[in-house]
């Protein structure tokens, strides 16, 4: 958005739509997937959340189920929306779009990886649920964070993000 005549703050909700849009539909596996696992990473509390990426609250306005809140993720304060564990899976955040997946930046790209938080309790990061992801799932998420990209900051937030994934995982083993 360098040189760009809208504030972020205005064209944001358009890019969001957008990158929604660039999901095509598609999900990790082509059902609801809180079937599964009766929708544990919808349930929590007060504390739990998902991260917002940069501006992203502003094309959750209508979202009026969720609670947006504030806290530190690396050098960056970020915006997390708390769920009361049911939603309109239409207005539903960028992370919850993804999850368990998750983004990280390297070399210059977005890469969708497994989400290391999640490897303990999604069914869909277990060896037996392969065969069932959605191949093309990785390819069309890449494509809608991608597009964000041209939004002020998000790249360094994606730097922040793929930090913080790399010590959880490396914390807890897992291979990114």
């Amino acid at each position: 958005m360098t040189g760009c005549p809208i504030p972020a703050e205005k064209a944001a909700p358009v890019f969001y739509r957008r990158a929604y849009r660039l999901f095509g539909g598609r999900t990790p596996i082509p059902a609801d997937c809180g079937r599964l696992c009766s929708s544990k990473c919808c349930q929590g509390g007060e504390e739990d959340g998902m991260i917002l990426f940069p501006f992203e609250e502003l094309a959750l306005a209508r979202a009026d189920f969720l609670t947006i809140t504030k806290q530190r993720m690396g050098t960056q304060r970020v915006a997390f929306a708390v769920c009361p564990g049911h939603c309109d899976r239409a207005l539903r955040p960028l992370s919850c779009r993804l999850y368990p997946f998750a983004p990280m930046l390297e070399k210059g790209r977005v890469r969708i990886v497994p989400d290391p938080r999640a490897a303990y309790f999604c069914p869909l990061l277990q060896k037996e649920a392969g065969p069932y992801l959605d191949k093309a799932f990785p390819s069309a998420a890449a494509r809608a964070v991608e597009s964000l990209r041209a939004l002020p900051g998000f790249d360094a937030f994606l730097m922040d993000y793929g930090h913080m994934l790399k010590e959880y995982a490396a914390f807890t083993g897992e291979i990114l």
